[in-house]
């Protein structure tokens, strides 16, 4: 196995500043960690174990004293950490690269990490990813469908599935909980997935399509476990989880002990990656890791709902989850967030088929009740199949979803 994981930050510093000298305690204190000799620091465990910089440029690249620029100098800089270090712990990479001590750190932003091919395998990646999503619905030549009931708590079991069944007599492909739902007093997840496949089973009489339910088991990580086990032992053919709040390592957990596919929600994300001189970028946070940890299915943040991510890190994050990486499955990218039969068109055509149109206020909330706002999506995805401009596609559904809603260019 190739010896180092490759982190790769990006940072400013004084123009004075010895960027080398703190670049390298820098590493070293990602690693050895001790800024000064003590007993056991042989060079045989440096060899094997400390930190080291592997490459750093500055930004903008400026070779020559007379083109530095004024002020603070951007750097970005690859320090190869020993693998040996880490192992196949998802927390322990985290402390790795973004933790550690005020002593020998420095304020700069993880945006790059590149893994030996072995360590990729240990960590394991999704258990299903995309083709098994798709053999789990059924649906090979379209983008699948998923709802977020909406509201998003308050309802009891019984009125949360009168809405889940009037959703899914529209051939909807999945409903999930939305994150803020989760196993409570008045609705337990138990409840919700005895009451939900019910519903299911009744609107697949009428449709030929059975829903699949996934119920949101975020919690501490011993009821979560517990949880997810008697949710899959009553008949739930795949998970909710919200991957940042209960460690990327809780999901590697999840999808080796309950075995069917794990969607990853974003939910408590954003502190990793809104700052622009800490954390990590986001398409490590809600990309990559989230793909290692082994999520089939993950939210991605969009520009278009609201959020102010930027268009880079939307598409760089779609590509995280679906790149090929190591042998890994591809994780499926989830868009949501303001999402309508008029985006469509733009969703697909910046991230192509295999995506997951994540749809909630759109489908309860249009004009025509909520198993038509399901059939004016699958509308739009028809017309966008075939080229047509969704504001010219046929469709009553489609057409008053427009009306309401609009076009995104």
């Amino acid at each position: 196995m190739s010896e180092f994981i490759e982190a790769t930050y990006a940072f400013t510093l004084p123009p004075e500043a010895d960027v080398r000298a703190v670049v390298g305690k820098f590493a070293v204190g990602q690693t050895t960690g001790t800024w000064v000799e003590v007993p056991g620091l042989t060079p045989e465990l440096k060899q094997r174990h400390e930190g080291r910089v592997l490459r750093l440029f500055s930004v903008p690249a400026a070779d020559t004293t007379t083109t530095q620029p004024e002020g603070p100098v951007g750097y970005l800089a690859t320090i190869g950490i020993p693998a040996v270090n880490v192992g196949d712990s998802l927390a322990q990479l985290l402390n790795t690269v973004i933790g550690n001590d005020a002593s020998t750190s420095m304020e700069a932003k993880l945006v790059g990490l590149e893994f030996p091919d072995e360590l990729l395998s240990q960590f394991g990646g999704p258990g299903h990813g995309s083709s098994g999503l798709r053999e789990l619905t059924g649906v090979q030549d379209r983008p699948l469908l998923l709802n977020m009931l909406k509201p998003c708590v308050g309802l009891s079991p019984e009125a949360a599935a009168a809405i889940f069944e009037d959703t899914a007599r529209g051939g909807i492909d999945l409903i999930k909980d939305d994150e803020l739902m989760g196993n409570t007093g008045y609705s337990t997840v138990l409840q919700r997935v005895e009451a939900f496949r019910a519903a299911a089973d009744r609107a697949a009489q009428e449709t030929g399509k059975r829903t699949i339910y996934l119920p949101n088991v975020t919690d501490r990580p011993d009821r979560m476990l517990a949880t997810a086990k008697r949710a899959v032992d009553a008949g739930a053919e795949a998970l909710m989880v919200a991957y940042t709040t209960v460690g990327y390592g809780a999901v590697q957990m999840l999808r080796d002990e309950v075995g069917v596919p794990i969607l990853g929600h974003f939910a408590g994300a954003a502190p990793f990656y809104e700052s622009a001189g800490s954390g990590m970028a986001g398409d490590l946070a809600c990309g990559l890791l989230t793909r290692l940890a082994g999520a089939d299915l993950a939210l991605v943040n969009t520009p278009f709902g609201g959020y102010p991510i930027t268009i880079n890190s939307y598409l760089q994050t779609s590509a995280r989850l679906t790149e090929p990486l190591g042998g890994l499955k591809a994780t499926m990218p989830i868009v949501g967030g303001g999402v309508h039969p008029g985006t469509v068109t733009r969703y697909v055509k910046d991230l192509g088929g295999d995506i997951v149109l994540g749809v909630g206020g759109a489908i309860q909330g249009h004009p025509m009740g909520a198993a038509a706002g399901v059939r004016a999506m699958f509308q739009a995805m028809e017309a966008t199949a075939a080229g047509v401009p969704l504001d010219e596609a046929d469709g009553e559904e489609l057409r008053a979803a427009i009306a309401r809603w609009g076009v995104l260019a």
